[in-house]
């Protein structure tokens, strides 16, 4: 039978109405978005996000170069201090985000300080005061030498500001310092960290911090690096980071070490043996293999390399403070010495023309023609100079040489 008009009509506007809400729902199924939240840690497992999520964070490093302060209080308020204190105190982060978040800490808070300091680095402005009298090659008299890093200096640098991070600048706070962080707190967890790294390295770990060796030290070795040019560690702590580089070379020597060793050992285990009433043995510790004596990466290899580099500015910025420290020593004697002989000359009373002549020569002539007579120890008899003040620039001349190696 066949259908009317109308009938067909209606079985067409029913079948159209069908296929249209048909339609809407695959659509709603095709634009509909599926978000799952993944932790930091599984990113090991998506190698793509933690490349994409690493990448970020060296984008974030770089916007804080070349002391853009504005755009680091920016970042402060999408990655703040607890954040950073958390991801570099964790052992079980990816190598890449480990990394990427020691390099964002360092641009944002301390990269602007530390290139304060560097711009200095091959300048040398040298105070003339007590402290600087005191400073010597050597800090006995065995003539061995001190620890780099280790000891009085008063060479002038810039010391670091930091500021209180305000998310609601001026245009007139944009030349602000670097936002603050706690220094203290940052140094203590620094030594640490490197500490544990160093007594947990070696062939025999299979999974170290990071998942490779690489992830495991160079990122505290740079933190290590930054700290130290920006002269927030004490002495101490410099200790206990040359002791970790190298106990061999920067320990003390094996005979006082011994001894000091020995005596602490039997008094804490004599005292030990009385109260538990048995007999007291000696206990021999192997001493750790610091950095130098490990096997390490190429990348690890570097950043020791500039640690080792700033050891060596501290050397020579030591024996510079040095050199001006005798320097005025000595020229202070040199000119009481001329002073002395020179009242001496004006009491003489029994003198030739001829022999007054030569005796003044000295004084009469310019100021630098009298440092060049005092100082020609060539001339023999002749030179003004007193024995034992020539002696005095010999004997430094030949410490200086045995400082610099020769």
């Amino acid at each position: 039978m066949a259908l009317s008009l109308s009938e067909s009509g209606q079985t067409l506007a029913k079948e159209l109405d069908l296929a249209w809400s048909s339609l809407e729902e695959d659509e709603g199924k095709n634009n509909r978005i599926h978000v799952r939240c993944i932790d930091i840690l599984e990113l090991c497992e998506q190698e793509d996000l933690m490349r994409f999520h690493y990448h970020t964070l060296k984008l974030y490093s770089s916007v804080c170069a070349l002391g853009n302060n504005r755009v680091a209080y920016a970042l402060c308020s999408h990655v703040d201090l607890s954040q950073l204190f958390y991801t570099i105190d964790n052992q079980y982060l990816p190598g890449l985000l480990r990394s990427g978040f020691y390099d964002l800490l360092i641009s944002i808070h301390l990269e602007y300080s530390k290139e304060a300091k560097l711009m200095m680095n091959n300048e040398f402005i040298i105070p003339i005061t007590d402290e600087t009298r005191k400073i010597k090659l050597f800090p006995d008299e065995k003539k061995m030498h001190g620890l780099p890093g280790v000891g009085l200096s008063t060479c002038l640098k810039p010391d670091f500001k930091f500021s209180t991070p305000c998310f609601i600048l001026s245009h007139e706070d944009h030349q602000k310092p670097s936002p603050e962080i706690p220094l203290d707190i940052l140094k203590s967890k620094a030594i640490s960290m490197l500490t544990e790294a160093v007594y947990c390295s070696g062939t025999h770990i299979r999974d170290p911090v990071g998942g490779k060796v690489e992830f495991q030290f160079v990122p505290v070795l740079k933190l290590i690096g930054t700290l130290l040019i920006m002269g927030v560690f004490d002495d101490d702590d410099v200790k206990q980071i040359l002791l970790l580089i190298d106990p061999c070379v920067f320990g003390e020597p094996k005979e006082e070490a011994m001894e000091t060793t020995d005596k602490e050992g039997v008094t804490q285990i004599e005292e030990k043996a009385v109260e538990a009433g048995e007999k007291a043995i000696k206990e021999t510790k192997t001493p750790i293999k610091g950095l130098l004596q490990t096997r390490l990466p190429e990348s690890v290899k570097l950043q020791m390399c500039e640690l080792l580099n700033y050891f060596c500015d501290c050397e020579l910025k030591h024996r510079v403070e040095a050199i001006v420290s005798f320097a005025d020593t000595y020229v202070s004697k040199l000119q009481y010495n001329q002073k002395y002989r020179y009242n001496e000359l004006m009491q003489a009373l029994n003198m030739s023309a001829a022999l007054t002549a030569r005796k003044t020569k000295e004084f009469r002539s310019p100021p630098q023609e009298q440092i060049n007579m005092l100082l020609n120890f060539q001339l023999g008899e002749d030179c003004p100079c007193p024995e034992e003040i020539r002696e005095e620039l010999y004997e430094f001349h030949d410490d200086l040489l045995i400082h610099c190696g020769k």
